[in-house]
C-alpha cells in the first residue's frame, strides 16, 4: 500500500489587528504632540530672556556683560551656561564668572574682575595692565598708587621682568601707595624710581634686593645720608652713590 501524503497544516496569514493599529496611532499622536510641545516651548515669547542681574562688576557696564553673553531674546531653556562663560572670558576685566538661569526669562551673572596690577606706558599709549602683563584698558593718564611700567613692547623679556617687580612691589606694604616707575630695556637694566630716588634692581631676586634696600633705609636715615641711587644689581653687595652738591636730595623717597 502506498503511504498517505501529509497535508501541510494551514497557516492563517499575519492580519494586524485594530488594536495594534490604534497603539501604534496613539504613539504617534503622542510622540506628535511632544515635538509640538517642545517647539512651542522653544519658540515661546515667555522663555525669551529680557532680564538680567550682574554682581561684582566694578569697571564692566551691566549692560557690557550682558552684551558679551548675547543671549537677548533667546529662549532660556536653550541657553548653556558654559558658553555663556566662554563668551565672559573673553573680556580682559574679567577673572572669573557664575552663571544662574531663572525661569521664565531670566539670567544672573556673578563675577570677580581682575585688579590692575600697574601702569603700561609704551611711549605711545597708557594702558591698566593685571598682574600677568595682560592690558586691561586704555587709561588716559597714571594712577595714583599704581606703579607705572615705562618699556615699549618691542623690550618683551625687559617688560616680564618688569611685571614680576610690580607683584613683588605690590605685595610691600611699605611700598603701598608710593609712587613707582619702572624702566629698562633688558632684564640686568631694570631699575626703578621710588619717589624720586633711583634704585638699580637688575635681574631678580627682587623680595631680597627690596629686603636689603629696607635695611639700609634705616640706615640712611639714622645718619642722614644724601644719596644719588642705590644699586641693588649685585649679589651680596650694595652700592650708594652719595649725592653731589648740586643736586637736589630727594629725602622723602627714604
Amino acid at each position: 500500500m502506498k503511504a498517505k501524503k501529509e497535508i501541510p497544516a494551514y497557516k492563517r496569514p499575519n492580519v494586524i489587528s485594530g488594536r495594534m493599529i490604534g497603539l501604534a496611532l496613539s504613539v504617534l499622536t503622542v510622540m506628535g504632540l511632544v515635538i509640538f510641545m517642545g517647539y512651542y516651548t522653544l519658540s515661546a515669547e515667555y522663555f525669551k530672556v529680557n532680564k538680567y542681574g550682574v554682581e561684582g562688576n566694578s569697571h564692566l557696564k551691566d549692560s557690557d556683560i550682558f552684551d558679551l553673553m548675547d543671549v537677548k531674546g533667546k529662549n532660556i531653556l536653550s541657553v548653556n551656561a558654559e558658553i555663556l562663560a566662554r563668551r565672559l572670558s573673553a573680556s580682559p576685566w574679567i577673572k572669573t564668572s557664575y552663571i544662574r538661569k531663572e525661569l521664565p526669562s531670566s539670567i544672573l551673572v556673578k563675577i570677580v574682575e581682575k585688579a590692575p596690577a600697574a601702569v603700561l606706558n609704551d611711549g605711545r599709549a597708557l594702558f591698566l595692565i593685571d598682574e600677568t602683563g595682560v592690558k586691561l584698558d586704555n587709561i588716559e593718564k597714571p594712577v595714583a598708587g599704581i606703579p607705572v611700567i615705562n618699556i615699549e613692547e618691542q623690550y618683551k623679556r625687559a617688560y616680564a621682568e618688569a611685571v614680576r617687580l610690580v607683584n613683588v612691589i605690590n605685595k610691600t606694604d611699605a611700598l603701598s601707595g608710593k609712587t613707582i616707575e619702572i624702566t629698562g630695556m633688558r632684564p640686568e637694566d631694570i631699575s626703578l624710581t621710588l619717589n624720586g630716588l633711583l634704585i638699580l634692581m637688575g635681574f631678580g631676586d627682587y623680595e631680597k634686593k627690596l629686603s636689603s634696600y629696607f635695611s639700609l633705609k634705616d640706615e640712611i636715615v639714622g645718619r642722614n645720608i644724601a644719596i644719588e641711587y642705590i644699586d641693588l644689581r649685585f649679589a651680596n653687595r650694595l652700592i650708594v652713590k652719595p649725592l653731589k652738591k648740586d643736586m637736589k636730595w630727594v629725602k622723602e623717597a627714604i
